[in-house]
């Protein structure tokens, strides 16, 4: 029988216990694809990773969820660096903005200003509105989230989304949308926002969105080509840039920060 409300918080590696990252995991089923980056980032940090389930017969709000976050930032020794993707990154910004003394830095991946914004939300449009099988809606989403598309992944991505729509935190369901509020950057956060080029899900124009709450200091890269899972298949480029944008946030370790000249020429490389 499921434990209602927990919550794992797994520590992957221990290198430099001042520099603390927080990869924020509301779906686990999908972790596999973030996987690489977050490696690749425990090679500069120390990287955990919080991940969240809840009993499916119990409904699950926002609040639940921040205050079983909250409890484990309190219990840190220093605020930490928050890193979500997709529905993880909404939530993480809503938290930034409510206990901003509890986080260094925020880095979003296809994040948009517009909460409404995820694949999930798209495939329950599609799936209220379209005459198809859940398998065939799932199999053309995969075709339009991810840019690799070989007999492998075509068979494993709408296997994916499905295990996650039925097991773990999505906003609403096919007959009642879950309301989360708009996003902007937390105004006491440093906030690194990366979307994709050709994101179905977050368009091109989320940057125009995302500017107009843009601080000094934070950052937004759209990733030339990718579509909304390009942290799978750019992991060395998005863990690159990531480890950029925390060495420039205030903190202990300011004598090796990077220049913003220095984080644009790696944003454009």
């Amino acid at each position: 029988m499921p434990v209602p409300h927990s919550f794992k918080l797994n520590e992957m590696v221990q290198h430099m216990p001042q520099d603390k990252v927080l990869w924020i995991d509301l779906q686990p089923t999908l972790h596999c694809l973030n996987k690489r980056v977050a490696q690749l980032l425990s090679r500069s940090f120390a990287v955990q990773r919080w991940s969240f389930q809840h009993d499916l017969d119990e409904s699950c709000s926002v609040a639940t969820v921040h205050d079983l976050l909250r409890q484990t930032l309190v219990g840190s020794s220093e605020p930490m660096h928050l890193v979500g993707h997709g529905i993880s990154g909404t939530i993480a910004c809503l938290f930034a903005e409510k206990y901003p003394d509890l986080v260094k830095s925020l880095t979003l991946l296809s994040v948009d200003t517009l909460s409404a914004n995820h694949w999930s939300s798209h495939y329950l449009d599609m799936r209220s509105q379209l005459p198809s099988s859940r398998q065939a809606i799932l199999r053309h989403l995969s075709s339009l989230l991810f840019s690799q598309q070989n007999p492998r992944t075509v068979e494993v991505f709408p296997c994916l989304l499905a295990k996650c729509l039925d097991n773990e935190f999505i906003q609403g369901s096919i007959v009642n949308q879950q309301h989360i509020p708009d996003l902007s950057t937390p105004r006491e956060v440093p906030t690194f926002v990366l979307n994709g080029e050709r994101d179905f899900v977050v368009d091109t124009n989320s940057r125009d969105r995302w500017s107009k709450s843009l601080k000094s200091g934070d950052r937004f890269v759209c990733m030339e080509k990718g579509r909304h899972f390009f942290q799978f298949d750019q992991s060395q480029h998005v863990a690159q840039l990531i480890t950029a944008f925390i060495q420039m946030v205030p903190g202990p370790w300011i004598d090796r920060e990077l220049s913003s000249n220095d984080f644009t020429s790696l944003a454009r490389s």
